[in-house]
């Protein structure tokens, strides 16, 4: 991260922990907002949110280590860190807990061996070049693995980064270089989002070079935008990219 993008990240930051009234509720996240936005940390929050929390309709609670079931709701162990016990009266639990998409496609292929190099080992990021396409197993495109800003957009530009390879208007680098994009995205992500992160896949913090990478693989212009000032100064979305067919 260069000294002018941290800068710009903790004045962000500085500015939505007193907007926000997180530090008032405990809510305030363990690392700074660009490790947030380099690893898909970020959270929204639904309208009037701290209001309702005010209001007593939402309570917030740290995790606990553990929990049981019971008739009337939960029982959290270790809650707040006291050693002791909470009961949480419930009459609908919800457990969001997410989901590993390395091990969906892991479970996709009977051939083990398939199976142990198409998501790498748990020191890498998934070995996927554009975050797309496994080096070593060309014939399979991957849409949708790696999170972004804008999960749609990014989405879109690789089913059309797909869909010209499909149709032979460029074709992919060799094995080794491919890999070698991979490694460096690897480190990238080891950098800027912590080693306990960096094998989210995280498109977050770079999306702009990311979909110009997209296009010069597929022979468009990555500045989309008329004029110098508006390429510096306008903010990019799907429509930028909306010609690329």
């Amino acid at each position: 991260v260069s000294v002018q993008g941290w800068l710009i990240s903790k004045l962000t930051e500085a500015y939505y922990k007193k907007e926000i009234q997180m530090e008032e509720h405990g809510m305030s996240p363990e690392y700074g907002l660009s490790k947030s936005l380099s690893s898909c940390l970020i959270g929204m929050l639904p309208e009037r949110f701290y209001d309702k929390v005010k209001e007593g309709s939402v309570v917030i609670k740290r995790s606990a280590k553990s929990f049981t079931f019971r008739d009337d709701g939960l029982v959290l162990d270790d809650d707040g860190g006291s050693g002791g016990e909470r009961v949480v009266q419930a009459d609908l639990v919800i457990l969001a807990t997410g989901f590993r998409g390395d091990e969906k496609l892991r479970r996709m292929f009977a051939s083990r061996r398939v199976r142990d190099i198409v998501v790498g080992s748990p020191e890498t990021a998934a070995p996927l070049y554009r975050e797309c396409v496994h080096p070593r197993v060309p014939q399979m495109a991957v849409i949708g693995y790696s999170e972004s800003a804008t999960n749609i957009q990014t989405c879109e530009m690789l089913a059309k980064w797909v869909a010209r390879l499909l149709d032979g208007a460029f074709r992919l680098p060799p094995v080794r270089r491919m890999e070698a994009s991979v490694a460096e995205w690897g480190r990238y992500m080891r950098r800027s989002a912590g080693e306990e992160h960096f094998r989210r896949s995280c498109l977050g913090g770079v999306g702009i070079w990311y979909s110009d990478e997209l296009c010069r693989d597929m022979g468009c212009d990555p500045r989309r935008k008329k004029g110098l000032l508006a390429e510096w100064f306008q903010p990019y979305g799907a429509v930028d990219y909306a010609d690329i067919q």
